[in-house]
């Protein structure tokens, strides 16, 4: 494996839904983080779920334009595009039953919803790893997490900025915040 390769997450590398590219860069982003590394047969059952609830998602009777992005084996995207016909509550249901029908494609299950996990990479590596959160900001009271530590931007809430910034310096993140 190519040592840019290692770690708890692979931005470089995504698999991306049909309709990823024609969505708008303001379409609506929810971010699902597994609890661990997909394996490769996995990421691609995970695809085909994602492939084939984002094309029949529905508010209302009324259909969705939305799509999805597995990046990094580890990070889902689904996208919205709520200039067309915006989520119902409804519908934000059927996602989640979705996220949750996606931990029973491997063996161990595979936990979507969880909250606490936080994916960063050190300024000086490029090997990805993973702390929860209590964890996380005890190492930052230590000192081992500086202000240019990346970190998973898992506060992105549209699309585009995703594309652009799915992870920024800790400096730069929500985490700093918690600091001031």
């Amino acid at each position: 494996m190519n040592e840019k390769l290692k770690g708890s997450w692979f931005p470089e590398v995504a698999l991306e839904g049909s309709g990823w590219n024609a969505l708008s860069d303001s379409s609506r982003l929810w971010l699902y983080v597994a609890d661990r590394m997909l394996s490769s047969i996995e990421c691609q059952r995970v695809a085909e779920e994602l492939e084939r609830f984002t094309a029949e998602w529905a508010a209302h009777g009324t259909e969705l334009h939305a799509s999805w992005k597995l990046q990094g084996s580890r990070v889902v995207a689904i996208a919205l595009d709520e200039s067309r016909h915006g989520a119902s509550g409804c519908s934000i249901d059927a996602s989640i039953r979705c996220m949750q029908g996606l931990s029973e494609v491997g063996s161990p299950s595979i936990d979507w919803l969880r909250r606490d996990c936080v994916l960063f990479c050190q300024a000086e590596s490029d090997f990805w790893e993973e702390m929860n959160l209590s964890a996380f900001w005890r190492a930052r009271k230590a000192g081992l997490i500086q202000d240019d530590t990346a970190v998973l931007n898992a506060l992105c809430s549209n699309k585009g900025d995703w594309e652009v910034e799915c992870f920024h310096d800790f400096s730069a993140s929500w985490h700093r915040d918690m600091w001031q």
